[in-house]
């Protein structure tokens, strides 16, 4: 019975790190099509631009009705709190910290995760099971450069330009607010922005777009891929996908806070 139970725990572990050595492989080789230049060439252009419209200008809509609102509930909020609690020097920076810094990368890529990324998981799991990848490979197509690759670029480009659209709205939104409940001037306003946001706001900001806009799309690619030979198995993978790239992106979230804040 011990030994079973101690050749069970092998087997998980090694099935456990092999799946971590797989996922880490595949991570590398996108990264290094991603900055390779022979990966890119008229088809994935195409691919890329249909990529962007469907990722990208389709969710511009209702991302800036989002930030409409929330941004005027939001920066309501914390400059009500700030001046309560007698941190009315501070309005800027946790202006700058909230909605910059967490609210519109993290309602960006949460968005894109729900409508784009269970697409694009649902696609390359569809292919699969079809077949149409291993017909591709037997054409000699490099299905990273031709499938992957346009996909994950515009992903990363998607989420970062979202994600300034997004906090640019709100702060408008905010400043709409303020301009009707305490005569803000838009020059003060700007002013007290400009003065709170520095260089390590930027960093975060973008080094937080980056990491989603990459992971949100790869996380789904690598998960279709994974798919089982058969129909059913599509909505598994795509559950697992949404689960994992869930959790990646929390932990994202997390690391990138606790390096902030250390």
């Amino acid at each position: 019975m011990i030994l079973q139970f101690v050749e069970t725990i092998g087997s998980v572990t090694l099935r456990f790190l092999s799946s971590i050595y797989e996922a880490l492989y595949f991570t590398y080789q996108c990264l290094f099509k991603l900055l390779k230049r022979s990966s890119y060439n008229s088809a994935t252009q195409d691919i890329f631009i249909k990529q962007i419209y469907f990722t990208a200008v389709q969710s511009l809509p209702i991302l800036s009705f989002v930030a409409l609102v929330f941004g005027a509930i939001f920066i309501a909020l914390i400059v009500h709190l700030a001046l309560d609690y007698g941190l009315k020097d501070h309005v800027g920076s946790l202006i700058i910290a909230f909605v910059l810094n967490e609210f519109a990368p993290l309602i960006t890529v949460l968005f894109i995760a729900l409508r784009s990324g269970t697409a694009i998981n649902t696609e390359i799991a569809v292919m699969k099971v079809s077949n149409e990848l291993n017909t591709l490979k037997a054409f000699h197509i490099d299905i990273i450069s031709y499938l992957f690759l346009p996909r994950i670029l515009a992903g990363v480009i998607s989420v970062v330009l979202l994600a300034s659209f997004l906090s640019i709205i709100m702060f408008f939104s905010g400043y709409l607010y303020l301009l009707l409940f305490f005569e803000t001037g838009l020059d003060l306003f700007v002013r007290t922005l400009i003065h709170a946001i520095s260089t390590n706001d930027l960093i975060i900001f973008f080094t937080k777009t980056l990491l989603f806009g990459f992971f949100v799309t790869l996380i789904p690619i690598y998960s279709g891929l994974k798919t089982s030979m058969s129909y059913t198995g599509v909505p598994i993978a795509v559950l697992n996908g949404m689960v994992t790239l869930i959790i990646a992106i929390m932990s994202i979230e997390v690391i990138l806070l606790l390096i902030q804040y250390m």
